[in-house]
């Protein structure tokens, strides 16, 4: 087997404490796509679910994300990245929501909502939570989490694009991991 880099060591250490035990995976994609290109890369989320894989025995893997209206221009793309995603995941989605500005429209799919209350629902059949996500707005479930359900829960984020708050929790920079991650060029079938 060919020796991880450091970073890769400390992940693997540190996970290596979990090992056996049930894992929810949630993946908020709003959050993951901005990080994403703002890092320049992006995450095979196949591979990170292999990664995690190693070590938990995964329950479920959710990915969530907003589909945009039929006549939006990026409604078939999305469409096209939800198929391949659902090859391993099981994919959340609603609606985006358009709000009119005073210069046309801007775009939200925030969905924050929904992986609280399936987290919520769930955490009872699990005794570990995977967030990929860097948002703050996650910080009093981690709280929940924790204090109320006597359980962990793991933030996933890349390192620019992590809350303060939650820096303050097991997290993972998922950068630091790139060579474990990284969506590679695939062939196309």
């Amino acid at each position: 087997m060919k020796k991880l880099p450091k970073h890769a060591q400390q992940v693997d250490k540190f996970l290596s404490k979990f090992k056996g035990l049930k894992v929810g995976i949630f993946v908020d994609n709003s959050n993951l796509y901005y990080s994403q290109k703002n890092a320049g890369w992006k995450v095979d989320l196949e591979r990170l679910k292999k990664l995690f894989g190693r070590y938990f025995k995964i329950q479920f893997y959710n990915f969530y994300i907003a589909v945009p209206k039929k006549s939006d221009v990026d409604y078939l793309s999305t469409i096209k990245f939800i198929n391949q995603i659902k090859k391993y995941a099981s994919v959340k989605t609603k609606p985006v929501k358009y709000i009119r500005t005073a210069v046309g429209y801007t775009r939200k799919g925030d969905v924050d909502v929904e992986i609280v209350l399936d987290i919520v629902r769930s955490i009872d059949k699990l005794d570990v939570i995977i967030l990929v996500s860097g948002d703050s707005d996650y910080l009093e479930l981690k709280n929940w989490v924790v204090k109320e359900n006597k359980k962990q829960i793991i933030f996933a984020a890349f390192e620019g694009n992590i809350a303060w708050e939650l820096r303050q929790c097991w997290h993972i920079y998922l950068n630091r991991i790139r060579k474990e991650i990284e969506l590679k060029n695939k062939p196309r079938v």
